[in-house]
């Protein structure tokens, strides 16, 4: 992350300068990115794989001003996608979701997982009785 264009840089945006490079404990983030990951962040296409994913139950949860990855891309790829599915649309930029937004985030995050996976310790419980 760096807004100088003479530092190789994979994100020049504010909002990712802002979030990558917030005062952390020294050890818990280096500012580097691989080759490899920076080349899959330029192919990024949300829509790609969305018919093999269906009919597998789907929650995307997109932000309303994302220019990292592009929200118009991210709701085509959704309204392509079966049943069942969720949208969760999250007002602000990409990062919102983890910071301003996260309880809302969280929220539908794990109402669905409930929905869709149920309760593990309740099932491991189950399991153990018989």
């Amino acid at each position: 992350m760096s807004a100088d264009p003479s530092v190789p840089a994979a994100y020049r945006s504010q909002d990712a300068i802002d979030f990558y490079l917030q005062s952390l404990p020294a050890g818990l983030w280096e500012n580097e990115i691989t080759l490899r990951s920076t080349r899959a962040a330029r192919m990024y296409e949300p829509g790609n794989w969305i018919a093999r994913v269906s009919p597998t139950p789907l929650m995307m949860i997109v932000a309303r001003d994302d220019r990292m990855t592009v929200t118009d891309l991210a709701l085509a790829a959704y309204e392509r996608a079966q049943e069942p599915k969720r949208l969760a649309l999250i007002a602000g930029g990409h990062f919102d979701p983890y910071l301003d937004q996260f309880s809302l985030a969280e929220g539908a995050a794990t109402e669905w997982f409930c929905e869709h996976l149920g309760n593990p310790l309740r099932r491991a419980r189950v399991v153990h009785r018989s």
